[in-house]
């Protein structure tokens, strides 16, 4: 690290415990609103994909298989002020590998194309720049502490792996709450917009963790973690010239693109997909002729 990135991080290291949440976001929504028609394209296709089959195991299991090869990558071709080793998650997701498929998963393991094409786009970046390579790893991993939460939690409660307990329910539904109205009340008296990623209440972390749940659990809070990756990437991105910041965002756009070729590899949704229509149809003609015999 030179001495005028080592005088910015030092800049950016917060004085006491209470502070290790807050960040800086003007230039975490500079990089939203320039990303933001292809994230919003990619949310659109995965919620269109997976809005029934995600508590489906071969499908959540396919899912961290196609997009493995790409967290390591940025684990092992990254440098830890880059990418602190508190969010590596390879062994994490080798792990639920070997709880799932068995032991020998690697045994009939491939390398999909898509990820291979994606894979050798990495190699590019990082051989042109690791700024640019953290374009990527900065996105995927705000995913996972993101979106992945929230996918998480509902297939745990889908497939009742989370049994709450009363205290701890109650406690993240008075937290949630505590969000949701405070973000409803700063949107409504025009302080804030809709995008303010300030004003958005954060996805419930997964607190626990089963076998075969670990590629999604951080022992950290998350809230934390977010805002540790967020000041590396202020750290840098504010030292950016024009030309480094403009391929920066197109690299940022290029994971989301490069993303929905990889979420339409993945395996057994369809599948998934008509098991869930077929079951909820046959509930409801159950509840139909049972209403019908009860008229009678």
């Amino acid at each position: 690290m030179s001495a005028s990135e080592e005088t910015i991080a030092d800049s950016q290291v917060p004085e006491n415990v209470e502070d290790v949440e807050f960040v800086d976001m003007a230039f975490t929504k500079e990089l939203r609103k320039a990303t933001k028609d292809v994230h919003n394209l990619t949310d659109v296709l995965v919620n269109a994909k997976f809005a029934l089959a995600l508590s489906d195991d071969e499908v959540w299991y396919d899912g961290l298989l196609a997009f493995y090869e790409l967290y390591k990558f940025f684990e092992t071709h990254l440098p830890e002020r880059l990418l602190p080793k508190e969010f590596h998650r390879t062994a994490a997701f080798e792990r639920d590998f070997a709880y799932f498929y068995g032991s020998d998963w690697r045994k009939d393991y491939e390398i999909r194309p898509a990820v291979q094409k994606y894979l050798e786009h990495l190699e590019k970046i990082a051989a042109q720049n690791e700024l640019l390579l953290f374009a990527y790893s900065y996105q995927m991993y705000m995913a996972l502490m993101s979106g992945g939460q929230m996918l998480q939690k509902k297939r745990m409660i889908a497939r009742k792996m989370w049994i709450f307990s009363k205290n701890d329910d109650e406690e993240q539904q008075k937290q949630a709450d505590k969000e949701a109205e405070l973000a409803t009340a700063r949107a409504a008296d025009g302080s804030v917009d809709k995008d303010d990623l300030e004003a958005r209440p954060m996805p419930a972390q997964v607190t626990i963790c089963p076998p075969g749940c670990e590629a999604t659990y951080f022992p950290e809070k998350i809230s934390v973690l977010k805002a540790k990756l967020r000041r590396v990437f202020n750290n840098h991105y504010g030292a950016f010239d024009d030309d480094l910041r403009a391929a920066f965002i197109e690299e940022s756009r290029n994971v989301f693109r490069l993303n929905i070729e990889v979420v339409r590899t993945i395996k057994g949704v369809n599948r998934a997909n008509l098991r869930k229509l077929a079951l909820a149809l046959i509930f409801v003609s159950s509840i139909v002729v049972a209403v019908k015999f009860a008229l009678k």
